[in-house]
Order: C-alpha cells, then sequence, then structure tokens
C-alpha cells in the first residue's frame, strides 16, 4: 500500500483498497489525482456505489470495501470520516445506464433534480436539495465552466459518455471552499486519463431518426497523456419542433514532472435545437442555436509539507434564440458570453496532523447582446451574424481569498473556513461566508458528521436584463443568500453503504421569476426567505457478498429524498424557485443474465411541488398542479474482449410527464449501439 503524501513528495493519491487487483482505484490503472482548487475542485471522492466497479470484459467480481483511505482531500482520510454528503457516478454506472448524454445520466445520481426540456443533451436545468438551476457549480475536471448569462447553459459541455471517468456531486452549501457559485451545491465531471494508448469507436440508433457517432482516444508516452473525443448526433424530434443536432471536441493533455503536473484542456459544442415552448407556450415554434468554447491550464507542485496549484480558464458561449423558428427577423436575441478566471491555493502541511489552506480566485463575467445589459458605448458585431450589432454590455467581476483549517483529532476531524468575496456589480460590499464541517468516526465503519455554511448567489445576466414578448428582467435585484445546516449517518462494509441525512437551509433574498396570472409578463424578485428542510437516504448493497453463491445478483441501490419549504405568502406563480421535487425514489438494479450478458434497471418516482399555467392551442386553460410519476429505464449489454453491444429503452411503460409545465418529455424510446476499444502495446 502506498505511503501517504506525508512522508513522500508525491502528489496526494486514493490509496489502493485492501490491496485488490479489482479495486476500484487499481482498475482505473493509475493514481487518481485530486487538485485542492478553490471554486475548481470537489474535495473528496464518496463512491455511491462501492460494489459496481469497472472491469471491461467481465460483468462480475467479488469487491471488497473495507480499509478504504481516501488521500483527496488536504489530508488522507477513510470514507466514513467524511463530513458532507458526496455522490458519485462511476464509470461502471455511466457504462451500464440506459443514457446517450449527461443530461440523462445525471437522472441517474441519487437524489438530483433534472429538468429536461430537449433530449440528447440539449437542454437541462440541474438542481440540488430545492434549489434553482442557476445554483449549481459546474466543474469539468476542477474548471468552473458555468455560464454567467443563464443556468440554463451549464450543462453545456463537449463531454462523449464514454470519455467520462466519473461524476461527483457535493450537496449543499459550499460558499467558503468554491465560492459563491456553489449555493446549493456542485458538479464536477471527470474525464478518463489512462497509461496505456487506445482508440474507441461508437456508434449509436434509434427511433425518431436518433443516431450518435464518437471517436476517442488516449494517446500516452513516458511523461504525458492525451484524450482526444469528438462526437456528432442528431434526432427529428418526438413531437413538432423538438429536432436537434450537436457536435463536440474535446482535448485534455497532461504532462507529468518530478514535483510537477502541467495540465491543458480545450473543448467546443455546436448545437440547434427546435425549442417547442422551451420558455413559453405561448409561442411554441422556438428555435436555439449555441457554440461554446473553453480553455484551461493548470499546475500542480508538490514538495513534502506545501501543494501548490495555480489555474487559468477562458470560457465563451454563443446564443442566438429565435421566438419565431419560421421568421427570425419578428424576435431574434443574440448574446455572447465571455468568463476570464485565474485562482490560486496552497495547502501548507504544518503537523503530523493538521493542514491549513489559503486560496485565491478572480474571475470576469461580460455579456454582449442585442438584449442584455447596458446600452453600449462600443457595440460590437455578433461573432455568429456580422450583421446583427450588439448595442447592449455587462461586466463584473469577483474577487474571492479563502482561509481553512482542517484538525484530525483521535476520532474527530474538524474543518474551518472562511471565505471572503467582492464583487464590482456591489461596489461597496464585502460578503463573508464561514463554514464549519465536522466527523467523528465510532468504528471503521460508522460514523456521524454535521456541517453548517454560509452562501451567495449573484444574479444570473438573465435575471437582471432580459427583455422580451413574455418576460422581464429586474436590474434591481440583490444577491441571494442562505445559511445551510447538514446532520448525518454514515454506515459502510463490505456489504452495505448507507447514509441518512437531514438537512435545512435558510434563505434570503431568493430569485425566481413570477407573475400574478396569465395576462402578466414573467418578471423577477428577490422573495423575502424561503426556508427549506429535508432528509435523504441512500442505501446500496453489494449482493455478490451478501450472497456469494449466486452469480446473477450484483448490486441494488435505493434512495430516497423529502423536501419541504417554507415562503411568504402570496399569490403570484412561480416559474422556477418554488416547483421542486417534494418526494423523490429511485431504485437501480444491476445483473449478470449469463456470462458476458448483463442488464440495468433503474425505477424513478418524482412528486414535484408546484403548478403550471396549462396551454392548448397557446391558450390558457388555468392552473394545474404537477402530477406524480413513475418512470422505468432498462439497458441490455454483451461485453466482452473490447466489444460492447448493447440496446436501451427509456420510459418502458411509456408514461406522460412534464419536467416543467407544457413540456412534454419523450414517451417509450429505443436505442441500440455498438462500441470497439483497442489497446495498443
Amino acid at each position: 500500500m502506498k505511503k501517504s503524501f506525508f512522508r513522500k513528495s508525491n502528489p496526494p493519491t486514493f490509496r489502493r483498497w485492501n490491496n485488490k487487483g479489482y479495486a476500484v482505484f487499481n482498475s482505473l490503472k493509475r493514481e487518481v489525482r485530486i487538485g485542492f482548487l478553490l471554486a475548481n475542485y470537489l474535495l473528496f471522492a464518496n463512491p455511491d456505489s462501492l460494489s459496481a466497479q469497472n472491469q471491461p470484459d467481465s460483468l462480475t467480481k467479488n469487491y471488497s470495501l473495507e480499509s478504504i483511505d481516501v488521500s483527496a482531500e488536504q489530508m488522507p482520510e477513510t470514507y466514513s470520516s467524511i463530513s458532507r454528503v458526496v455522490v458519485s457516478i462511476t464509470q461502471n454506472e455511466i457504462e451500464r445506464a440506459a443514457a446517450t448524454s449527461l443530461n440523462e445520466l445525471l437522472e441517474y445520481a441519487a437524489n438530483i433534480d433534472i429538468r429536461q426540456r430537449g433530449v440528447d443533451g440539449m437542454q437541462a436545468d440541474v438542481s440540488v436539495r430545492g434549489g434553482s438551476f442557476d445554483q449549481v457549480l459546474i466543474l469539468l475536471n476542477g474548471v468552473n465552466i458555468s455560464d454567467p448569462q443563464t443556468g440554463h447553459h451549464h450543462l453545456n459541455l463537449p463531454i462523449e459518455l464514454s470519455s467520462i471517468e466519473r461524476i461527483e456531486i457535493l450537496k449543499g452549501p459550499g460558499a467558503w471552499k468554491f465560492g459563491p457559485g456553489a449555493f446549493s451545491g456542485a458538479i464536477n465531471i471527470i474525464t478518463k486519463t489512462s497509461d496505456k494508448t487506445t482508440i474507441q469507436a461508437k456508434v449509436e440508433a434509434g427511433e425518431f431518426y436518433f443516431n450518435k457517432e464518437s471517436i476517442s482516444a488516449n494517446i500516452t508516452t513516458k511523461t504525458t497523456s492525451h484524450l482526444i473525443s469528438i462526437n456528432h448526433s442528431s434526432t427529428n424530434g418526438y413531437i413538432n419542433n423538438t429536432d436537434n443536432r450537436l457536435k463536440n471536441i474535446f482535448y485534455q493533455g497532461k504532462v507529468n514532472l518530478k514535483n510537477n503536473v502541467i495540465e491543458l484542456q480545450a473543448g467546443a459544442t455546436d448545437k440547434g435545437f427546435g425549442a417547442n415552448s422551451f420558455y413559453t407556450p405561448k409561442y411554441p415554434d422556438q428555435y436555439e442555436e449555441l457554440q461554446t468554447y473553453f480553455l484551461s491550464a493548470s499546475s500542480k507542485t508538490q514538495t513534502k509539507l506545501v501543494q501548490f496549484e495555480p489555474k487559468i480558464y477562458y470560457r465563451r458561449n454563443n446564443d442566438r434564440f429565435q421566438l419565431f423558428r419560421d421568421n427570425p427577423s419578428l424576435s431574434c436575441n443574440y448574446h455572447t458570453s465571455e468568463v476570464l478566471g485565474v485562482n490560486a491555493l496552497a495547502n501548507l502541511i504544518h503537523q503530523a496532523n493538521a493542514v491549513s489552506t489559503l486560496g485565491f480566485d478572480f474571475r470576469n463575467e461580460t455579456i454582449y447582446s442585442n438584449n442584455l445589459g447596458e446600452i453600449s458605448d462600443e457595440p460590437i458585431y455578433s461573432p455568429v451574424n456580422d450583421t446583427i450589432l450588439l448595442t447592449r454590455s455587462h461586466s463584473r467581476s469577483n474577487y474571492s481569498v479563502v482561509i481553512s483549517h482542517k484538525r484530525y483529532f483521535k476520532n474527530l476531524m474538524v474543518n474551518i473556513g472562511v471565505n471572503f468575496t467582492h464583487n464590482t456589480d456591489l461596489e461597496t460590499k464585502w460578503f463573508v461566508y464561514p463554514g464549519v464541517d465536522m466527523n467523528y468516526q465510532f468504528n471503521k465503519s460508522s460514523s456521524v458528521f454535521a456541517s453548517v455554511n454560509k452562501t451567495m448567489r449573484m444574479p444570473t445576466f438573465t435575471d437582471l436584463y432580459y427583455q422580451g414578448p413574455a418576460n422581464e428582467g429586474n436590474p434591481y435585484l440583490l444577491p441571494e443568500e442562505a445559511i445551510g445546516y447538514e446532520l448525518g449517518y454514515k454506515f459502510q462494509n463490505r456489504i452495505i453503504d448507507l447514509s441518512l441525512t437531514g438537512f435545512s437551509s435558510k434563505g434570503e433574498n431568493m430569485i425566481d421569476w413570477v407573475r400574478a396570472d396569465a395576462n402578466e409578463k414573467w418578471h423577477t424578485i428577490n422573495y423575502t426567505e424561503i426556508n427549506t428542510t429535508g432528509a435523504e437516504f441512500q442505501f446500496n448493497t453489494n449482493l455478490k457478498n451478501a450472497m456469494p453463491n449466486q452469480s446473477i445478483l450484483n448490486n441494488l441501490r435505493l434512495s430516497y429524498t423529502f423536501i419541504d419549504q417554507d415562503k411568504i405568502e402570496t399569490k403570484l406563480i412561480s416559474n422556477y424557485a418554488l416547483n421542486y421535487l417534494k418526494h423523490r425514489f429511485d431504485c437501480d438494479f444491476q445483473l449478470t443474465i449469463w456470462k458476458h450478458l448483463g442488464a440495468g434497471i433503474h425505477v424513478a418516482y418524482q412528486d414535484r411541488n408546484g403548478e403550471f399555467l396549462k396551454y392548448e392551442n397557446t391558450t390558457s386553460v388555468g392552473l394545474v398542479e404537477y402530477e406524480p410519476f413513475v418512470t422505468t429505464d432498462c439497458k441490455l449489454y454483451w461485453v466482452n474482449k473490447g466489444w460492447n453491444i448493447y440496446a436501451s429503452i427509456n420510459n418502458i411503460f411509456n408514461s406522460e410527464f412534464f419536467d416543467y409545465g407544457n413540456v412534454p418529455q419523450p414517451g417509450r424510446w429505443i436505442k441500440c449501439g455498438i462500441a470497439k476499444k483497442i489497446e495498443f502495446k
């Protein structure tokens, strides 16, 4: 077993599990290294399904779960000592899920609310613990790629599922660790790297003329690794004006030096889609095109007592929205947002059981638009249409400093931190966001944890400035603020992985789009207060270890979330903030049918709070409540010698449901695919 990095000047790594060759991090054929950058990385990995680890050409293994020693934070700690709730979607779960896009895959994450509009990754809003889609921080390999224009664009990522190693989801406020964007949670998508040179090609097809083609390659030398991924997909749509097209390209490169790792990543995505009733059912023939580009570079330097990691990144998003697809001259919005970020973090290990952290983060956000912002002194032409002059703009900068100290006692871990934040839109004000995380470990398998964290979110440019036939922003919005509390229990052994968590938050100046009746525009306001309480339960069992004499049943995962929100009494109709999932139950079941043939089944029950104005033929027929629904997905797969042949059925029983009012989701949808992976010696 590797020694911890206190004794050796190696980058911090996850240590092997029980020295088994099939253990999860050993199966990745490399050490998993995680940086500590403020606002740019999740602090720990908490495997949500520890028994479902990846083996390329086998469907069943004897998984063992004891002696998990995680070194992903500033100091090594076991899974049971982690003081926050983190959900992990593993590589094995990604391959077994009946999903063709990141948006669909996130539906499999325990207790996460994904509200899809388009299919195949066109648009989806992600929220955590009753928060809005603007309140979740999105990271790609630790880089903050969240969109300042609107949270609708947070998941504009050029990532093909086969290029993802795992996804880590932190639940609850995390402002002092990650900056003000992590209001209700943070999601980090981590792509694959390998010590072997490989190439993989995949082709998928399905109903409604769905097709998807992708190719990826890992190129590895003694000191470098390179991941290149390209994919294309399209469909004619499941109802009128739901057709789409998508193109992605992504590159990630690493150079491994003696005490330093240099990383570079770049990507681009280009998509267009029929946006049937996406933003207003009065005008169902909407259309949208998006192009997103990003580039980042970072360096990780590790000495015996200090780790230092600087990072720089740039993101650009072009958005062209047509309210009338067949007549764009009537109402067409052009927006270009640019983000430039620079940050650095240093960890000082000054005792055998303590580490202190100092970090700095700078992020500049700018919008150029013919609709969003103030009148510009120097208008520019749209990058996607040089006949359109972008006459409005706005720019703001955010500065954050984080200071924290973590201390390990005999059975107790305490982590105290504070974030100081200033935004140039609020010239005279500094925000202070403290946080405390604690964990007490009873024994090797059992622990309790608690945390208190304060957080903030600035309004998006859409919240502030949008003007349209059905929507109106508010330039006088205040930042959202909240304080969150969490108390939980965790138990884990070689058969069971269980957690039970209670949480609450008190939010002030919460932002939402509201209106009094169907004849009024949606407009943004600050609710004075919204209080959230809830509980989460997660249970995962390794059926192979529980019943070693059988070879069919592999893994079972159950999860449930209950949320309740109190708000000031009002007759206003809420479009987003108060339409939260009150009840959600998920069941995932993995089994081996015969040798290399397996299946995965996912059942989800959702009961959403709130109501919406129902429209028929573009005319309002009154308020209706969201109806609870059940969806069932299944994937059948054959995996052997680098081949992966599969068929999936989404929504097997053809349930009718809405994630957003008046935007119907697809019924039963059958897809199939074939993939081949080749390793080069």
